[in-house]
C-alpha cells in the first residue's frame, strides 16, 4: 500500500507499518477509498472530511465537527468503552469491552487500514474493536465473530424483550426474490412460482398504495409465493387484518423506516420482517429485533434506488454474511443491489440463502426465461 494513501499523527509511529500490511492482505476483497485518509490525535488536524480525530476531549471533539471532520470520541464507563463516531452520516455510539489503551498503535492502525479499504469511518470502528476483541493468532486475519463486535446504543430502537412476541420466522433459503414495481408484476411473478417477491410501489398517493397492496395480496393469496410489502407497513397491516387468509407474508423496512413503524404491531399481526443494511453499524443496529431476514447491500451499483454509500461488493457481502452467520440466533441473510444471473454463483458463495433481483427480471427481454434460468442457478450454487 502506498503510505500516501493513509497518513497517521505522531503519536502512533508503529499503526502506518500496520495499516500497510493489512491492507495489502485485504485490498483485493474490498477495495480502496477514493481518497486518502489521516488518523489523528490532534484536534488542530481535524479540519476536514477526509480526517479523523480520535480523542477522550469532548470539546476537542465538538470543534473537529464543526470543522467537518469525522470524529471518534471515547469514554470508559466502569467495565465498558464508549464510542461515539461522528461522520459524514451522522453519529452512532457503540460499547465494547474495554480492552488496553483507548487508542494504542494497533487500535488506530486497523482503524486506518479499514477506512483505506474504503469503510465508513463508523464501520471501521466496528472492524478495529472486534480486531483487538477478537485477538487472532494471525495478526492479519480479519475478524469473522459477531460477538466480537460492539454494540449499538444510538440510534436506538425499542429491542424485544422476553415478554415480547417474535417476529415470526423465515425458511433460511427465501431463494430468488423477485423486488418488482406494481401488483401487475406481482401476479406475473405468482404465476411463475417466483419463491419470494416483494413489492415496491412509490407513491404519494395513499388510494393507490391502498389498491396495489390489496392487489399483490390478492394475487399471492392462496400460492407458494411469499409477499413482501415494502415501506407501506400500515396499510399492509390493514390489508392483512381484512384476509383471514391473507396472501401478505411480511414487511420490508429500510434502515430510515425503522424509527416510525410500529414494529409490536407488526409482530403481533404474524407478519415478518426484513430489514435493508449497508454495512457493519447498520447491521449491528438492527441485530437485537431480531428479524425475520437481513438485506446485505447494496452489494452492485444500482440506478434502481439512491444509496448514501457506495456499492459494497463481494467483500463486503462475504465479511458481513461471515459475521452474521456467528450470531445466535442467525437470521436469514438477503443480498440485493444490482445482481444478475452472472453474478449470482459468486453471491451465493457468501452463504447468502437468498438474492434479491430487480433488473434481472423486470427488465428481461424474456421474463419466464430469465426466472428459469436464476431459479436454476439458484438451485445448483446455495450453500447447504
Amino acid at each position: 500500500m502506498s503510505l500516501s494513501a493513509l497518513r497517521f499523527s505522531a503519536a502512533w509511529p508503529e499503526a502506518a507499518a500496520l495499516a500497510a500490511q493489512i491492507v495489502d492482505r485485504h485490498v483485493e476483497a474490498f477495495g480502496r477509498a477514493p481518497h486518502a485518509w489521516s488518523v489523528t490525535d490532534r484536534a488542530d488536524e481535524a479540519t476536514g472530511p477526509t480526517i479523523v480525530l480520535l480523542t477522550t476531549d469532548a470539546a476537542q471533539a465538538e470543534r473537529a465537527r464543526s470543522a467537518g471532520a469525522a470524529v471518534v470520541l471515547t469514554a470508559v464507563d466502569g467495565d465498558q468503552r464508549i464510542d461515539t463516531v461522528h461522520d459524514r452520516l451522522g453519529t452512532y455510539r457503540f460499547v465494547s469491552a474495554a480492552q488496553g489503551d483507548a487508542f494504542d498503535a494497533r487500535f488506530a492502525g486497523v482503524l486506518g487500514a479499514a477506512l483505506a479499504l474504503a469503510f465508513e469511518p463508523r464501520d471501521a470502528l466496528c472492524v478495529a474493536r472486534a480486531w483487538i476483541a477478537e485477538g487472532n493468532a494471525d495478526a492479519l486475519a480479519w475478524p469473522t465473530r459477531f460477538n466480537a463486535l460492539p454494540r449499538v446504543l444510538e440510534p436506538a430502537l425499542p429491542c424485544p424483550t422476553a415478554a415480547d412476541v417474535a417476529f415470526a420466522p423465515c425458511p433460511t433459503q427465501l431463494g430468488v426474490y423477485g423486488v418488482v414495481p406494481d401488483a401487475e408484476w406481482v401476479e406475473r411473478l405468482v404465476a411463475l412460482k417466483v419463491p419470494t417477491v416483494q413489492l415496491r410501489f412509490k407513491s404519494d398517493d395513499t388510494r393507490a398504495v391502498i389498491d396495489q397492496v390489496r392487489c399483490a395480496e390478492a394475487a399471492a393469496r392462496g400460492s407458494e409465493t411469499r409477499l413482501f410489502i415494502n415501506d407501506h407497513w400500515r396499510v399492509a397491516l390493514d390489508v392483512h387484518a381484512e384476509m383471514p387468509n391473507s396472501g401478505i407474508y411480511g414487511i420490508h423496512l429500510g434502515q430510515e423506516d425503522i424509527d416510525d413503524a410500529d414494529l409490536v404491531a407488526i409482530r403481533s399481526a404474524g407478519l415478518r420482517l426484513g430489514i435493508s443494511t449497508h454495512g457493519f453499524a447498520e447491521m449491528l443496529r438492527v441485530a437485537p429485533l431480531n428479524p425475520s431476514y437481513l438485506a446485505l447491500g447494496a452489494v452492485f451499483a444500482t440506478p434502481t434506488k439512491t444509496m448514501p454509500t457506495a456499492p459494497q461488493g463481494l467483500g463486503r457481502l462475504f465479511a458481513y454474511a461471515a459475521a452474521m452467520r456467528t450470531r445466535e440466533p442467525a437470521p436469514p441473510l438477503v443480498a440485493i443491489g444490482g445482481i444478475d444471473l452472472a453474478a449470482m454463483p459468486r453471491v451465493l458463495e457468501s452463504g447468502v440463502g437468498c438474492v434479491a433481483v430487480v433488473r434481472a427480471i423486470t427488465q428481461a427481454p424474456d421474463v419466464p426465461a430469465a426466472v428459469d434460468a436464476l431459479q436454476a442457478t439458484f438451485a445448483a450454487h446455495v450453500r447447504a
